[in-house]
């Protein structure tokens, strides 16, 4: 990871670090969680996006996950993982049924895991 890189993640940390923990949406925090700000946050820590904000707030919760994601760590193991992220992502933000968004929300769950767990586990790859 280059010095700049470092830096950057370094900046998100301190930044994120007095933020309130929105990791999962429920029916009493969806506009919190839908915020382009949790959005930055989540996209940081590598979380993936399970469609559950509102046409408006999408856009904006989907601007501040990609700026997030700028800033993640990156490692050569995980980046497959991103990759698959991001097309499940795409494919669920065009499925039709629920019963496909919820395979699909699945695939993201189960994608993200090893993805955190590539990143939290440092032995699995090399700087």
């Amino acid at each position: 990871m280059t010095l700049s890189r470092r830096l950057a993640v370094i900046a998100s940390a301190s930044w994120l670090f007095g933020c309130a923990t929105l990791d999962q949406p429920t029916q009493n925090n969806l506009a919190q969680y839908c915020s382009a700000e949790n959005a930055y946050r989540l996209g940081s820590q590598s979380r993936a996006y399970l469609g559950v904000c509102p046409k408006e707030s999408e856009t904006q919760f989907l601007q501040g996950l990609a700026r997030g994601r700028v800033v993640r760590p990156w490692a050569p193991a995980v980046e497959p993982y991103y990759q698959q992220i991001g097309q499940t992502e795409q494919q669920l933000l065009s499925a039709s049924t629920e019963p496909e968004r919820e395979r699909l929300r699945a695939r993201l769950r189960d994608l993200e895991w090893w993805a955190i767990h590539l990143i939290n586990n440092k032995s699995s790859f090399h700087d």
